[in-house]
Parts: structure tokens; C-alpha cells; sequence
């Protein structure tokens, strides 16, 4: 696996809030990918984000794979601020280009 597949595979995890993948959202700040280990650090959009767990979870769930040991850990820095989010997302949210 590489850091793109697991990027690919969390596209499909929808911020339940917004509607929109963390992905697109910029909510993924590291993926590191080894031999029989994926681990991912995630920010969330407010520190106090009331889905962290949730998100987490279900990260860990999507990437789930026999033999290889997953970790998905939320960090406290760097803080989210919208210039993280792609231009889709952007689009979605209604923000301006």
C-alpha cells in the first residue's frame, strides 16, 4: 500500500458534519506508510470537534488490512484553517475559489 492508496481510501470517509470527505476537507496531515504498518494523523476543524472519534473509527475501520497494524491518532497542531480545503471542497462549502 502507499501513502496515495491510503489517501484514495480515505476519500471515501465523509466528514459527517459537512458532507464532505477529509480528504478534500484537509484534515489529513500525515500518512506514513511501512512494511505491515499504516499510520495517519488526522486534525479536526475545531479542537473541540465532537466527531474526532468518530472519524477516527471509521478511519481505522477503512483501512483495516490483515497483517498490517493501523494507527490513526488526532493531533492538536497544526490548527485546520480553510485554505486546507481543496478546490471541490471549497466549491461544496460555498467558499470563495
Amino acid at each position: 500500500m502507499t501513502e496515495d492508496h491510503v489517501r484514495d481510501i480515505l476519500c471515501n470517509l465523509l466528514d459527517p458534519d459537512v458532507g464532505v470527505n477529509i480528504v478534500d476537507l484537509g484534515l489529513v496531515e500525515s500518512v506514513t506508510v511501512t512494511t505491515g504498518r499504516i499510520h495517519v494523523g488526522l486534525i479536526m476543524t475545531t479542537p473541540a470537534c465532537p466527531q474526532s472519534s468518530y472519524i477516527r473509527d471509521e478511519a481505522l475501520r477503512l483501512l483495516a488490512e490483515p497483517g498490517v497494524e493501523v494507527t490513526v491518532d488526532i493531533l492538536d497542531s497544526p490548527f485546520w484553517e480553510p485554505s486546507r480545503m481543496s478546490a471541490s471542497a471549497k466549491s461544496i462549502m460555498g467558499w470563495p475559489g
